[in-house]
């Protein structure tokens, strides 16, 4: 975040803290403890109902369709490259800037999501990985909420941009999102589209900085950079599964590096990788 952008958020976080709501955003709770500050006006918070760790002061899904498109900058997840760059990055597999997707999607091979299966690329930046989901043989349809990357992805890489997050023209097979949930201010946005969308027993992928609190008793500095003005989530596997339960769906997490074999057989996984992998399936109705 540039020196700008961070005094922004903390002016906005002063004028907010006194007053702030420490309800957890994703159950409502109010049973919620401290956990810690940073910037004197800034904390996190984790619900003891649900184990969701959250900012406080918490912004809301306006503000941050905002920032999404006017402030937010992360390197090659934001920048837009001209065409000839463009075309270097194809030609690699897009892994000269980090997005080379060949290992996820090893996983959704292993969680039976095959080529030719529909897919629904949630929060696709400027479409490096639905152009590759769809080289490997998927049908993509593509959501970010920035238009100007949205728009990017469309033109320059040919991918179905839809308009908006429940606008895709058929239930899908899977829907896939990577670095999302935990940008948003209200999880419960990311399972309602997915109960939306996603076919009877489809497979919701969830990718996401890995909150499991034994990586802070390793790293406390390193891992509280994991959340602030862009990620006002911080995420376990319980929170996780607990989502999971409320909005119909049974799942499983894992971390970095994957193991397929596991993870094909639904089997749960270590948790002490940086990057969590969710891997949820709707429940069949009662018969």
């Amino acid at each position: 975040m540039r020196l700008s952008d961070k005094t922004r958020y903390l002016l906005w976080a002063i004028v907010h803290w006194p007053a702030a709501d420490r309800a957890c955003p994703g159950c409502g709770s109010r049973a919620t403890s401290l956990v810690r500050r940073k910037y004197a006006v800034t904390e996190l918070f984790r619900c003891r109902t649900c184990q969701l760790m959250f900012r406080v002061p918490k912004g809301s899904l306006v503000q941050d369709g905002e920032f999404y498109e006017n402030g937010y900058t992360q390197g090659a997840t934001t920048e837009l490259p001209d065409e000839a760059r463009l075309a270097e990055l194809q030609a690699d597999s897009f892994r000269a800037i980090g997005k080379d997707y060949s290992g996820y999607i090893a996983v959704l091979q292993a969680v039976g999501v095959l080529p030719g299966s529909s897919l629904y690329d949630f929060g696709s930046s400027w479409g490096y990985g639905s152009w590759q989901f769809s080289s490997a043989g998927y049908r993509v349809y593509s959501y970010d909420v920035a238009p100007t990357r949205a728009r990017y992805a469309a033109e320059k890489l040919g991918c179905h941009s839809i308009p908006q997050p429940t606008a895709v023209p058929e239930a899908v097979d899977c829907m896939f999102a990577s670095h999302v949930v935990e940008h948003l201010a209200d999880p419960s946005v990311l399972w309602t589209i997915a109960a939306q969308v996603l076919k009877p027993r489809g497979v919701l992928v969830l990718l996401t900085p890995n909150g499991e609190p034994a990586r802070a008793a390793r790293d406390a500095l390193q891992y509280h950079r994991l959340w602030g003005r862009v990620h006002p989530l911080l995420l376990t596997g319980s929170a996780l599964g607990w989502m999971a339960e409320r909005y119909g769906f049974a799942g499983s997490a894992y971390s970095s590096p994957y193991d397929l074999g596991q993870i094909g057989s639904g089997r749960p996984g270590d948790l002490d990788g940086e990057e969590l992998l969710f891997v949820a399936r709707r429940r069949a109705a009662p018969s």
